[in-house]
């Protein structure tokens, strides 16, 4: 059986997914596995391993990757010296952004966190994954007996457009976007409704997610953010900054503009909203499709499986 040693940051973002797939696999005694803090690593012995999975906190330039700097360096050389499989997880959240760029040119193979699809083959990366949201994400339009979904519940989606988002101060883009969707709202004289509230940890958020018909998805701190997941998830339609477009979401398929989400930019975006709330069937169409790509997309039994293939594979 295969041994595997995940030393991650506990303050890094985007693993937890990681994490999950790892346990699910020792679940099924396909692995023996072990996470540790990167804290510890200096003093934990990975001789007995066979495959070490590295995951450092991937903003090189935050305060939380440089207070720890001194004992990065020590623990880059020691997994660097690891006879064995070496594996690095970068949980970046801009997928065009090299999380380990200070191992300059490094070819280790790489899992790496909703990744732009032009450096794919040039970080060697291996394994696609996303932004975690739960070993079992239900969605709020069906009925569950256990993780088994039973029946649609009766869902009225009574708020056409949803932009719940955090306006940091210096999110100009995503205010832009916002006084775009206003100023086109107001072309339909009330008869729509729309929302820009953002309600931090809204208990009652996959709830309110079921009742939107458009979810209006900005860039984050890279082009994929929860949001785009949770609008999938809901069966909104995910009506999303076009930066998505460039990036593989889900890591076990591809979304495609058009057929499982709308895409748009502050140039289109007022012709992209009169097309959609012009024709309600094919909003819920999109959306429908939208939703069973990210059942299958967002699997962690597939991810899972990727990830022990892709183990043997580089062995």
């Amino acid at each position: 059986m295969i041994k595997v040693l995940l030393v991650r940051d506990y303050n890094a973002c985007n693993t937890a997914y990681v994490v999950y797939c790892l346990n699910y696999l020792r679940k099924r005694l396909l692995i023996k596995f072990r996470e540790i803090n990167i804290l510890d690593y200096l003093d934990f012995s990975h001789d007995s391993y066979d495959v070490v999975i590295y995951a450092t906190h991937p903003g090189e330039d935050t305060n939380k990757f440089k207070r720890i700097l001194s004992t990065i360096v020590r623990t880059d050389d020691k997994f660097l010296a690891f006879p064995k499989t070496k594996i690095l997880f970068d949980g970046h959240a801009h997928g065009a952004i090299d999380g380990f760029s200070r191992l300059r040119g490094t070819k280790l193979p790489r899992i790496k966190n909703a990744p732009h699809k032009k450096i794919l083959s040039d970080l060697n990366v291996i394994l696609p994954t996303t932004h975690p949201m739960g070993i079992r994400p239900k969605s709020p339009v069906y009925n569950y007996f256990g993780p088994i979904k039973l029946f649609p519940k009766s869902v009225v989606r009574d708020i056409d457009i949803s932009y719940r988002v955090n306006l940091g101060k210096n999110d100009n883009y995503r205010r832009q976007i916002r006084q775009a969707v206003l100023n086109k709202i107001q072309d339909y004289h009330g008869s729509n409704l729309i929302d820009t509230k953002f309600v931090p940890k809204d208990p009652n958020y996959k709830n309110y997610m079921s009742r939107v018909l458009i979810s209006v998805c900005p860039p984050g701190h890279g082009p994929g953010s929860f949001r785009h997941l949770e609008s999938l998830n809901a069966k909104s339609l995910m009506f999303s900054h076009d930066s998505i477009n460039d990036v593989q979401l889900l890591p076990n398929t591809d979304l495609i503009d058009g057929e499982d989400y709308i895409s748009f930019n502050l140039d289109n975006i007022h012709e992209k909203l009169d097309q959609l709330l012009d024709d309600r069937d094919r909003i819920e169409k999109i959306a429908e499709k939208g939703y069973r790509k990210f059942v299958t997309g967002y699997s962690i039994a597939k991810t899972a499986q990727t990830i022990f293939d892709g183990i043997k594979k580089v062995r």
